[in-house]
């Protein structure tokens, strides 16, 4: 006689008695991990305290250079106001909607990077559009910003002060150089940006 049906599922269960296995953390596939047999595969561009994708703190600010790193992509030298200033800018877009913004620094270098749309992906998965309320920053980790980032909440995590994450909320997080409203970015804060800086000291 066949075991009824019920049988048969408590014995594949307890067949599979045991501690169950913790879930492996799997990092985001980012350029720098995509395995070479998955062509198909759509990559995140990775920001870290480094840098974002390619682009890093040694990388010469200039259009060819940034280029070089980016083929296939848009890459412009452009200019934009900064307190009336005409501040010269390049400017990365890509097919895959990445859109990113480099500053350079008086030594030739990259001074900032800012990435403002598409695949990008923070150290512990972050995607431009998250909720602030799910990335585990504390309101002391942020600050409101200043000029551009007026009303904007910069947010660094401890010990990797390089990288900020930009949040925006309908009517600002609060005033310049202020911790943000704690209820506006915790009900709407949205990340807009990724933002890499030089350090002071190099």
């Amino acid at each position: 006689m066949k075991a009824p049906f019920a049988s048969l599922i408590a014995a594949l269960t307890l067949a599979g008695c045991g501690q169950p296995a913790e879930k492996a953390a799997v990092a985001p596939a980012t350029e720098a991990n995509l395995p070479a047999d998955a062509p198909k595969a759509q990559p995140a561009w990775s920001a870290t305290p480094e840098g974002v994708g390619p682009l890093t703190g040694e990388v010469a600010f200039s259009r060819d250079a940034i280029a070089a790193l980016f083929p296939g992509a848009e890459v412009k030298d452009a200019f934009v106001n900064e307190e009336g200033d005409q501040v010269p800018v390049v400017t990365i877009t890509a097919a895959d909607g990445l859109a990113l913004v480099v500053h350079g620094r008086s030594d030739g270098r990259l001074g900032s990077i800012a990435a403002t749309a598409g695949p990008v992906a923070g150290p512990k998965g972050e995607r431009i559009g998250d909720a602030w309320k799910g990335l585990g920053f504390a309101l002391s980790d942020c600050i409101v910003g200043a000029d551009q980032a007026s009303g904007q909440a910069l947010c660094r995590r401890p010990g990797a002060p390089t990288l900020a994450y930009v949040f925006e909320a309908p009517g600002g997080l609060g005033d310049t150089e202020q911790e943000p409203n704690a209820d506006r970015i915790a009900e709407e804060g949205v990340l807009r940006e990724f933002l890499w800086q030089a350090p002071l000291s190099n």
